[in-house]
């Protein structure tokens, strides 16, 4: 789902790149949230990030006890994308196993869906492996799926993501074509 977070975030900034770089600290400082950001990516409460829309404040610095750190408080509003369980998405196969499948939608790189999930499908072996159903309908690498969030988990690993389970059980769900489009891209 996506969603509409303001956020307050603590930007640090070394005190040698304000001296030596001539621009203007505010500046620095917002580059420094872009690229705290990307190592960031995601949070449990808001999902993960994929746009600032804009920069509402940027609060007074303040030196660390090191005095080689400047922080700063920024308060920004962000697009964020914050799966639900119950949620319909579709995502595109990366990945056929004996037991399973995994997809992508958008930022997620890892949602499984399990053979138990999808009922009246059986697993091919072969070169390219894929799961066939009884109308013949096939779920292979590079195919869109609609599916539901089933389950899900905030990763408590150093990865900061979500760990989603899919279903395709229930009416709608399971391939479907999307003529060219690549799955949910943000």
């Amino acid at each position: 789902m996506l969603c509409d977070f303001e956020v307050l975030l603590y930007v640090v900034v070394p005190v040698e790149d304000i001296k030596e770089s001539g621009e203007l600290p505010g500046s620095i400082v917002i580059r420094r949230l872009f690229n705290q950001l990307t190592f960031l990516r995601a949070t449990e409460d808001c999902g993960y990030f994929l746009k600032v829309t804009k920069v509402k404040s940027v609060g007074n610095g303040k030196l660390s006890d090191s005095s080689k750190y400047i922080i700063f408080p920024v308060t920004f509003y962000s697009r964020t994308f914050l799966p639900k369980t119950g949620e319909v998405l579709v995502g595109i196969v990366i990945k056929v196993c004996s037991h399973g499948v995994f997809l992508k939608c958008g930022p997620m790189n890892s949602i499984y869906l399990s053979l138990r999930k999808m009922p009246n499908y059986n697993y091919v072996s072969g070169e390219n492996p894929f799961f066939l159903c009884d109308d013949h309908s096939r779920i292979e690498n590079e195919v869109a799926v609609r599916f539901v969030v089933f389950a899900m988990r905030w990763s408590r690993t150093l990865v900061r993501k979500f760990d989603v389970l899919a279903s395709i059980e229930g009416d709608c769900l399971g391939p479907i074509s999307l003529n060219g489009l690549d799955g949910l891209e943000l």
